[in-house]
C-alpha cells in the first residue's frame, strides 16, 4: 500500500525535473538565437545603408554629375587593381573571375548591375552569393582603399 502512494510522487516530481530542464534549454535556445538576430539586425541595417548610397550614387550618374569610367580599362592605365576579396561573400575564385572581365576595382564593381555580376562570377542558383551586396560594399569601399 506504501509503495502505491509513494508512484504518485515520483511521477510528479520528475514531471517537474522534466518541465524545468526543457524551460532551461528553451531559454538558452532562445537567448542563443536573439543574440545572432541583433547581429543579423546589424548588417541588414548596413546593407540598407550601402543600397541607399549606391541608389544615389546612380541617380548622380543618370544627371550626369559624376564621370563614369569604363569598367574594362586595365587598372594599369587608371589606376591600381583592388583588393576584392576584401568585400564579403567575394572569395578567390569570384574575384579571379571578376578581373577576368575586366572588374578590377571597387568602383567598376560599383557600377554593375546585379545580374551582370552574376553572370559574371557564374554564380548557380544554389550558391548563396549576394552581388547586390557586393555592390553596395565596393560602393563603400571605392573612396576608402
Amino acid at each position: 500500500m506504501k509503495a502505491q502512494r509513494c508512484l504518485p510522487f515520483w511521477w510528479g516530481f520528475l514531471s517537474a525535473i522534466s518541465l524545468m530542464l526543457a524551460t532551461a534549454v528553451a531559454f538558452w535556445y532562445w537567448q542563443k538565437s536573439t543574440s545572432a538576430d541583433e547581429g543579423a539586425l546589424d548588417l541588414l541595417d548596413e546593407l540598407a545603408k550601402g543600397q541607399r548610397q549606391l541608389a544615389e550614387l546612380r541617380q548622380k550618374q543618370v544627371h550626369g554629375k559624376t564621370a563614369v569610367g569604363s569598367s574594362t580599362t586595365s587598372p594599369a592605365a587608371t589606376q591600381a587593381a583592388d583588393d576584392l576579396t576584401r568585400i564579403h561573400g567575394i572569395g578567390p575564385t569570384y574575384a579571379r573571375r571578376l578581373r577576368e572581365a575586366g572588374i578590377f576595382t571597387f568602383a567598376a564593381l560599383a557600377e554593375q548591375e546585379p545580374e551582370q555580376v552574376r553572370q559574371i562570377a557564374k554564380i548557380q542558383p544554389w550558391q548563396v552569393a549576394d552581388p547586390v551586396a557586393w555592390i553596395a560594399e565596393a560602393a563603400l569601399l571605392k573612396g576608402v582603399h
